[in-house]
């Protein structure tokens, strides 16, 4: 093989092998973003998610305890209302597509939490 075809047939190849092996921590974004809040006598917690707009969200809500108003979670600005069944994790998914900051509150609107899209 001559050298000039090693320089335009193989060169190529191994380049884009090699950019086909990029790891995925080094920029590509997440398939989806999981975040955890736990239902407590003292509230959501914690009270405050950061997720990343455009990313698919799933949000797992796990209630603690019965002495509290949080039975339900509402995320008013997405149209989401769930029951949250003692000691049982309802996980909600959804795709924040605006950057700004959301409520998410229980069914009685008195505990409150916030999900900040970036």
């Amino acid at each position: 093989m001559s050298k000039r075809f090693l320089i335009w047939r193989v060169f190529p190849m191994v380049a884009i092998a090699g950019l086909l092996s990029i790891p995925a921590s080094l920029g590509a974004r997440p398939g989806v973003q999981n975040r955890s809040v736990k239902i407590t006598e003292q509230g959501f917690e914690p009270a405050t998610l950061t997720v990343r707009r455009g990313v698919r969200t799933r949000i797992t809500f796990l209630r603690t305890t019965d002495n509290t108003c949080a039975k339900e979670v509402v995320f008013p600005d997405f149209g989401i209302k769930r029951n949250l069944p003692l000691n049982q994790p309802v996980v909600i998914t959804l795709t924040p597509n605006k950057k700004g900051e959301f409520r998410f509150t229980c069914g009685m609107n008195m505990m409150n939490g916030r999900l900040i899209v970036q």
